[in-house]
């Protein structure tokens, strides 16, 4: 089963500017390499239970340095009169956020923080196809429960500028994601991975993530989905069946995982440093508090295993210092960091 789809709506806003109990968002992270530096800007809508508040729009940016010297998160909240059109095309835009958009092809903002001020103007070749990361026999039941995941540009290569107040960094077809979530809420817990810049093979492409949620009052079990390109092929360890025996372990700062199917397996771990990750608060739409925290200029190692007949071979090894994006998050903040906001 491919975990690819080609339908065209994969990026379209869910929302009916009616419903209440509902959030959005539209991500995108992208590698700086001649700094190293990590970019990661969201733009986002939350509609909360009526009990909870209004419904409002955000827009979010970040910059993470590697060697400390440029450090930059701040987050725009403004009324929700001051999103695009319902079902999201403005002028081509997806979803605009007063004068900061997104588009299928480019990415527009200008955000501030204190004396800061982090803008950014972004095209992207969009990709073909859009990697659902949920398998399908459950993506509508996760979506109208908790929340559900795609990324219609899984990997694209990113050209334009961002801007750090007069600090102007150029890129020149960058490896950058573009992802889109919505739903009820966000999981208990959950880890996420991403990376495109393996030191072994430039061509590999790894994105996973891992996510506890509550079935009533009581934890349910960590649900895996990972997805690997290697060697020219996609390794694929989505399907349910898959799922169900992968393990993971994640606690901040930190998440390692093994998944396998009938031909591939993958044993991994992913990891920030504590001076390298920036921690947010957010509120799901029932306003229960969710702490993320982020990086996007962590670590990530993985070994690549094909089966024999004499059981797992090693087929290569693959690592990224200091350019793969992870994130943490859970209801309780990390006491390890501060909160950013």
């Amino acid at each position: 089963m491919s975990v690819f789809t080609s339908d065209g709506t994969e990026n379209l806003m869910r929302w009916d500017r009616q419903s209440r109990g509902f959030m959005e968002v539209w991500y995108s992270t992208v590698t700086h390499r001649a700094t190293g530096n990590g970019v990661w800007l969201r733009y986002t809508l939350t509609a909360p239970l009526e009990k909870v508040g209004a419904p409002y729009c955000e827009l979010w940016g970040f910059l993470f340095d590697p060697e400390g010297k440029r450090e930059f998160a701040a987050k725009k909240r403004l009324p929700i009169d001051r999103l695009g059109p319902v079902q999201g095309r403005d002028d081509g835009a997806i979803v605009r956020i007063a004068d900061s958009w997104l588009s299928e092809n480019h990415l527009e903002g200008t955000i501030t923080n204190g004396d800061g001020r982090l803008r950014w103007s972004l095209d992207f070749e969009p990709a073909d196809k859009c990697f659902q990361h949920l398998p399908a026999p459950i993506r509508k039941r996760v979506e109208d429960r908790i929340s559900t995941v795609c990324s219609p540009n899984l990997s694209v290569p990113f050209s334009g500028t961002v801007e750090l107040n007069d600090e102007i960094f150029g890129f020149e077809g960058e490896p950058g994601c573009q992802s889109h979530r919505w739903g009820r809420r966000h999981s208990q817990t959950w880890t996420w991975g991403h990376c495109a810049t393996f030191e072994e093979d430039d061509s590999a492409l790894f994105e996973g993530v891992a996510a506890k949620s509550k079935i009533g009052p009581l934890p349910g079990p960590t649900l895996s989905f990972l997805y690997l390109r290697f060697a020219g092929q996609d390794l694929v360890f989505n399907e349910m069946r898959t799922v169900l025996k992968a393990r993971s372990r994640y606690e901040m700062p930190t998440w390692a995982f093994t998944a396998s199917n009938d031909e591939s397996k993958v044993v991994g771990a992913a990891r920030a440093r504590l001076d390298r990750l920036i921690q947010v608060a957010y509120s799901d739409p029932d306003g229960s508090p969710r702490y993320c925290a982020n990086s996007e200029i962590g670590d990530l190692a993985i070994e690549v295993y094909g089966r024999s007949s004499r059981g797992w071979r090693h087929r290569g090894s693959l690592t990224a210092m200091g350019s793969a994006h992870v994130e943490f998050g859970r209801p309780e903040p990390y006491a390890e960091l501060p909160v950013a906001f």
